[in-house]
């Protein structure tokens, strides 16, 4: 009942959650704040929303108790050495433990403690745990950071009868707007794709907590996006539901990128992002327990939408040149920009703003709430590839905050480590200047006059290549 519960917690828990999508943060955020301000109540009526303490927490047993994040105590191994650790997940072979002098997670197998360790284990196992497993085990990854990572050519997908309901192996997707079997097709290697990726990489992303392996994902894409009053809104995921929405009108918009660069830019203009960056919110949900700021779940969803490059195509080396590429496109569609100002919030107001801050400055439909995800991308990378050329210290981050660790002392420890936040504005001022981004930080993100500098002549090459194209076809018609 371990994993059901926190299907419950996803399902009931996280309706306040994350505003979603790059373009649907303006709409969704309204929603958002409503059903946020029901958690307080929704608390007290499921009680296995937090621990005796009233805090949240991960790890459940099969009645709904939580596993004590700060329940340290010293482990014996058989040689006589001694470990103080919290213990995040056992089996009947192995052993997790977050290791308070290192504060990273480490596995070994149960025949390596004491007998009276091991008994305790098999104890908490039988006890508190569900199938023979107590808590959620890591995924604990070493290897380097992937170049590049791809998805099969061909998923799995079937037509429902006569309806308009598909199913993938994981998916099960409603094609309200009619969409013909190719569009189909390359949907659904997009929605199935993302785990994959997800997990290519060597971080410990909870991939899926709490999802019973038979139950399948819906996706709903329906023709045209509802008027916002402020702009269109191209998806979301929605949490109270578990759906993702994606509106065709926008998801199909012509590919207006004329001239394909060899040195890493995208092949095109990428058509599918925002099923990216929902359908990662959907696999990742649990993170939205665990008390991270929201710049982790949003700029984990955007750092996947930026670096897929074709559908389930994703490219992880030289990110500067997707990523530039993604956050110019929002604003200026296929232009060729040869520099950009940015003026976003100082990165310890983007480090400390929770769900519910987030969600305020989206509800206001000003550029700061659409900065805010730019930032967020900016600052993943960051710590993911900068920092840290394989993301070491991001990823113990995670691992200390999936194991209950709170997430201002996990962030202090191996985000920060002794640096300041002015210090890290720095670092990307000085990263992105000679890359095309001239950051500034100040009080809240806005655009301003003369940000953007086009290369004009990069785009006459452009027409010129365009307009000898057309003629050729011209001619071969």
């Amino acid at each position: 009942m371990k994993r059901l519960f926190l299907v419950l917690l996803v399902i009931l828990g996280i309706a306040f959650g994350f505003s979603t999508s790059r373009r649907a943060v303006f709409a969704f955020a309204e929603k958002s704040l409503a059903s946020f301000e029901n958690l307080e109540s929704l608390k007290e009526k499921v009680p296995f929303l937090k621990d005796s303490d009233g805090a949240p927490g991960i790890g459940m047993g099969r009645n709904g108790k939580l596993l004590k994040p700060d329940a340290v105590r010293k482990w014996t191994l058989t040689d006589g050495r001694e470990v103080d650790a919290v213990l995040v997940a056992a089996d009947a072979e192995n052993v997790q433990l977050r290791i308070v002098k290192l504060q990273s997670v480490y596995q070994a197998p149960i025949r390596m403690f004491s007998e009276s360790d091991r008994e305790l284990i098999h104890s908490m196992v039988q006890s508190e745990g569900h199938k023979g497993v107590l808590g959620f085990p890591l995924s604990l990854k070493t290897h380097s950071w992937p170049d590049r990572w791809r998805g099969a050519e061909k998923m799995p997908l079937q037509r429902i009868g006569e309806s308009n309901r598909w199913r993938s192996e994981h998916f099960e997707i409603t094609n309200t707007a009619g969409l013909n079997p190719e569009a189909m097709s390359a949907i659904v290697r997009i929605c199935e794709s993302v785990d994959g990726a997800l997990s290519a990489l060597p971080l410990p992303l909870p991939v899926n907590w709490g999802r019973p392996e038979d139950k399948l994902r819906k996706i709903q894409i329906e023709h045209e996006s509802p008027s916002t009053g402020m702009s269109k809104v191209a998806g979301y995921w929605d949490p109270g539901t578990g759906i993702v929405h994606v509106y065709a009108d926008l998801l199909l918009e012509p590919n207006r990128q004329l001239v394909v660069f060899e040195f890493d830019k995208p092949e095109k203009v990428q058509k599918y992002d925002t099923i990216v960056h929902e359908v990662t919110h959907q696999s990742t949900a649990a993170l939205i327990f665990l008390n991270v700021p929201a710049w982790v779940p949003e700029g984990l969803a955007e750092y996947m939408a930026a670096t897929q490059y074709a559908p389930a195509a994703y490219q992880f080396n030289h990110t500067h040149v997707s990523l530039e590429y993604h956050i110019n496109k929002w604003l200026l569609g296929d232009r060729i920009v040869k520099d950009r100002k940015m003026h976003l919030v100082h990165l310890e107001k983007l480090m400390n703003r929770d769900i519910q801050e987030w969600n305020l400055v989206a509800a206001r439909g000003d550029e700061a709430g659409r900065l805010q995800y730019d930032e967020s991308l900016l600052l993943m990378d960051f710590f993911i590839h900068r920092d840290h050329q394989d993301g070491v210290h991001f990823r113990r981050y995670l691992e200390c905050v999936l194991s209950g660790m709170p997430e201002p002392e996990a962030r202090e420890v191996h985000l920060m480590r002794g640096r300041t936040y002015e210090e890290i504005e720095r670092k990307l001022i000085e990263l992105w200047e000679p890359l095309g981004l001239t950051i500034n930080f100040q009080d809240r993100g806005q655009f301003q006059r003369g940000d953007v500098t086009i290369d004009w002549a990069a785009e006459d090459v452009k027409r010129t290549i365009a307009a000898k194209r057309a003629s050729l076809e011209e001619n071969v018609e």
